[in-house]
């Protein structure tokens, strides 16, 4: 299954999610030195710079998006198409995925991740999944605010659990329709 966004990209006239672009480069290695990008986004580098952020694009990102395995993408404000964070879809196994999302320090507390998600169950829904995963540290609480907010539900935590950086963490696990009930 190759992953596809549509055209143009999933949008609800304040966020959109699209593909990562070049020149979310510089944005996105910036917001990753980030305090709680780095404590809570588990990335699976230690250290982004723009010229690994643009290899990734054009390597893993998009094999990944061929392949089906894996679709990481941009959170942008509609408007101007700011790069605002980033949105993930992986461990995708038959109709379900995982979904994980971190945000830029000055894109926090606008209900911007709330909002790509509700994009993103939407667009994963047309893609033949049903159910979005998502796991978040126990002591992130603003994430767990946001998986709230989105219709995501508490399903078992904290326990331990290895994250895509390959940290331990004890975790909460939450799960999602991709379409209303």
């Amino acid at each position: 299954m190759v992953l596809q966004l549509p055209e143009p990209a999933p949008t609800d006239g304040v966020i959109t999610v699209r593909h990562l672009a070049d020149h979310d480069a510089e944005d996105f290695a910036t917001a990753t030195t980030d305090a709680a990008v780095r404590r809570f986004a588990h990335l699976p580098s230690p250290h982004y710079t723009p010229h690994l952020v643009r290899e990734q694009i054009r390597g893993v990102i998009a094999a990944g998006l061929r392949s089906g395995e894996l679709a990481v993408l941009a959170i942008a404000h509609t408007p101007d198409d700011r790069f605002l964070g980033s949105i993930t879809l992986f461990d995708i196994q038959h109709d379900t995925a995982e979904v994980g999302f971190w945000l830029a320090p000055h894109a926090r507390g606008l209900g911007a991740t709330q909002r790509a998600l509700s994009l993103v169950a939407t667009w994963a829904a047309s893609q033949g999944i049903t159910t979005l995963r998502a796991r978040t540290d126990q002591d992130n609480t603003a994430s767990q605010r946001t998986l709230d907010r989105a219709g995501f539900h508490l399903v078992d935590g904290p326990t331990p659990q290895t994250t895509p950086s390959g940290q331990t963490i004890n975790g909460l696990t939450y799960h999602r329709p991709t379409r209303p009930a």
